[in-house]
């Protein structure tokens, strides 16, 4: 049996089946969903307001949900279960841009594509010159190329006809070896490449005008998977429920891709048909997921993909809405939690040609961190989780308008807000901070506990004293109040955190130690990826997510995955570097290590 419940916005009918679970119907439905905790009922993020649909509240819900949100109709969707018509309102998933700015780190690369432009101007057949059409153009081709090209049936079909509209005459346009578009003599059509950077969180895009080398635009979304989990591992878990659920995260995954490089050219007034090639990076389970790869055994001992080699394939096998005969290129990965973005990491960063120690830390939901020393480079994956997106924090939420990105605690309480609007929530470089002040101000003590102003002591300033409360067995802070609309740190929040920033410091101790290198050796430490690039350097070593290095020594690259995906882009021979990294890099595998429970448990301590 089925019932009817209305779905606003978009304002949609949908015929739902009693019993079924609200949260995976509307899935199912292409509704989009924040739902970073895979339905678990921790993130939050899928509060509803329901009319009808179901009167049965859960445990979880009553205490989880405020009074006034029960009675307003708040639900949460992952909760509840379908037994009547209704209405549904979603809440706004707010789109995430204008974070992907980088610029090479300031380097000119040498233009040498794999897609490249080659005039031709050939002899008309004879009755004594017979050579058939493509023959006479690969022999022509080929007089300047390497080795032999070759050509797809969807163009064969209709060389004939093409040659003869332009005189014989034309511009070819070669992916490799793959002739894949002939245009007229003298063109002026677009040669364009894309540069993509597949993360958890968010995908970003960079358009290249592969006559030139030029990057035209930049541009991040965020991933259209957060709805199926935060992490990699709630997405394998995800595709291992059914083959169909395999496919519909692959359709997800290219449907957001799609939609970005459509805004993507229509921003730079180009066409996405002259996208020859993409170049891509990712986590190894993101780009396991592009492929429609199995993904299971990355996530159980002893922890093997299907893939870690570098692969070519045609654009429409994957959906890729670019030129029809286009390439994507997928750089490899090193291991099954350290993937081509790490890679394309040391490649932009050139951490391989290290004379003396370097840190490289990309700083999302999955954490790798890369030490170049003398000796080569070493690599290691940390489950940093969502809590540096706004994942299961409870008034976490992206870099958007209404969120606190920055506060100070001491001489004075002050906080930035994204957008100078109202707080709605805390970002990720907002919660550092909140933590490292609250930390150095007194309120959060070394184990990360909220103090309340009787034991925090008299030097507690009472502009903070007075914002700590306790309800029941739960502590929080409140950064911002209006009637009943306010914006609190909890306990459990600051929890979050300390096991994100501990797996981050455990990651960067242990390479240090596998090294045989203290803090004071490293000489240089790169803060990466689109939240790294956000974070306040000094609140960082405050909070301990960083080892006590002199501030001078830290420095942003911005998104240095993509920069490698760009480089890839416009030079052939930084895929060949690629391949080298990938293989002789040496990746430390940190969960088998003896010294991992007690280097990570000293590390959940603030400061430490």
């Amino acid at each position: 049996m089925k019932v009817s419940i209305r779905v606003l916005p978009p304002g949609r009918d949908l015929k739902l089946k009693v019993g079924a679970n609200l949260r995976e119907a509307l899935i199912e439905s292409g509704m989009a969903l924040d739902s970073p905790c895979a339905g678990q009922g921790t993130c939050l993020k899928c509060r509803v307001q329901v009319s009808g649909v179901s009167q049965k509240l859960t445990a979880l819900e009553k205490e989880k949900l405020t009074d006034e949100e029960l009675r307003d109709g708040g639900r949460l969707a992952c909760q509840v279960t379908v037994e009547a018509p209704g209405e549904v309102s979603l809440p706004k998933i707010e789109a995430l841009r204008a974070k992907a700015g980088l610029g090479l780190l300031g380097e000119e690369i040498p233009l040498l594509p794999n897609v490249r432009r080659r005039h031709f101007e050939l002899g008309k057949p004879t009755i004594s010159d017979q050579q058939a059409d493509w023959d006479r153009l690969a022999d022509y081709l080929e007089a300047a190329e390497p080795g032999p090209v070759t050509a797809e049936l969807s163009l064969l079909r209709s060389i004939s006809d093409r040659l003869r509209e332009q005189d014989f005459k034309g511009e070819a346009v070669l992916v490799g070896n793959n002739v894949a578009a002939l245009d007229p003599p003298g063109s002026t059509e677009d040669v364009l490449g894309v540069a993509l950077d597949i993360g958890t969180t968010t995908l970003a895009a960079g358009l290249v005008d592969l006559d030139s080398g030029k990057v035209i635009t930049l541009d991040a979304e965020l991933n259209p998977q957060i709805t199926f989990g935060a992490d990699v591992i709630s997405r394998i878990l995800y595709m291992q429920e059914s083959p169909e659920k395999r496919s519909q995260l692959q359709k997800e995954l290219v449907k957001g891709l799609n939609q970005l490089l459509l805004r993507l050219c229509r921003h730079a007034g180009r066409a996405r048909e002259r996208i020859f090639e993409a170049t891509v990076v990712g986590n190894t389970t993101m780009l396991h997921s592009l492929l429609g790869l199995d993904a299971l055994h990355i996530a159980v001992a002893p922890y093997v993909g299907g893939l870690n080699r570098a692969l070519c394939v045609p654009a429409g096998e994957l959906g890729l809405q670019i030129h029809p005969r286009g390439r994507v290129y997928i750089l490899p990965s090193i291991a099954s939690f350290v993937g081509a973005d790490t890679v394309a990491v040391i490649l932009a960063t050139k951490l391989y040609q290290a004379d003396s120690p370097r840190l490289a830390i990309d700083i999302g939901t999955n954490g790798e961190v890369m030490l170049a020393t003398r000796d080569g480079v070493f690599t290691a994956s940390t489950a940093a989780g969502p809590a540096f997106e706004g994942g299961r924090i409870k008034y976490g939420m992206r870099a958007v308008r209404g969120a606190v990105s920055s506060f100070q605690a001491v001489p004075s309480l002050d906080y930035t807000v994204i957008g100078d609007a109202v707080p709605r929530g805390i970002c990720g470089s907002g919660l550092i901070d909140l933590v490292a002040e609250l930390f150095r101000a007194g309120v959060l003590d070394r184990k990360g506990r909220l103090l309340l102003p009787s034991e925090a002591g008299p030097s507690l300033a009472a502009e903070l004293a007075t914002r700590v409360r306790a309800r029941g067995e739960d502590r929080e802070f409140v950064i911002f109040r209006d009637g009943e609309a306010e914006v609190t740190l909890t306990q459990q929040d600051v929890r979050e955190l300390q096991l994100a920033k501990g797996a981050m410091r455990t990651g960067i101790e242990l390479l240090m130690k596998e090294a045989g290198i203290g803090a004071g050796d490293i000489r240089e430490t790169l803060l990466s990826g689109v939240f790294g690039n956000y974070i306040n350097r000094e609140k960082a070593v405050v909070l301990g997510l960083i080892p006590p290095i002199p501030l001078e020594r830290i420095h942003f690259i911005g998104n240095g995955a993509m920069d490698g995906a760009l480089r890839a882009l416009i030079n052939m021979e930084e895929r060949t570097r690629a391949d080298e990294i990938s293989v002789q890099v040496r990746h430390i595998e940190l969960s088998g290590r003896p010294d991992f429970e007690e280097t990570f448990l000293r590390h959940l301590a603030l400061g430490e």
